[in-house]
């Protein structure tokens, strides 16, 4: 079993961050709220049909922070959905499992979400 897996952060910017997040659970609570900036909640679960499954996490308290275009756009094309008003401040999106433990995120979905970072700028 591997000691970490890989997750993306997401910035309002577009910056996209590889983190490689602890499977420890104390550990991983630490590196994600210090990613965020906040305590994390779970903004949307993304069930795929290949079986595959995403989290995109975010920080509890959202006050004052901007949107995160990016994030909503690979949200759209991971879940069909748009819901730019409900993101705000950064976001991590990886992987998880049956149990609700975080795994790493699939290549398809590490695809997705670049693809999705490049689109606010090619306006």
């Amino acid at each position: 079993m591997p000691d970490t897996v890989h997750a993306l952060l997401v910035a309002t910017d577009g910056t996209i961050t590889d983190l490689h997040v602890s499977v420890n659970d104390t550990a991983q609570r630490a590196q994600i709220q210090q990613a965020l900036g906040d305590d994390a909640e779970a903004l949307r679960y993304v069930r795929r049909p290949d079986g595959s499954h995403t989290a995109a996490l975010i920080a509890e308290s959202r006050d004052g922070q901007p949107p995160n275009l990016c994030a909503a756009i690979a949200l759209h094309f991971l879940l069909g959905e748009s819901l730019i008003a409900d993101i705000q401040g950064p976001v991590i999106f990886a992987g998880f499992n049956r149990q609700g433990a975080l795994t790493s995120l699939t290549e398809d979905a590490v695809r997705t979400i670049h693809t999705a970072s490049v689109i606010p700028a090619v306006r």
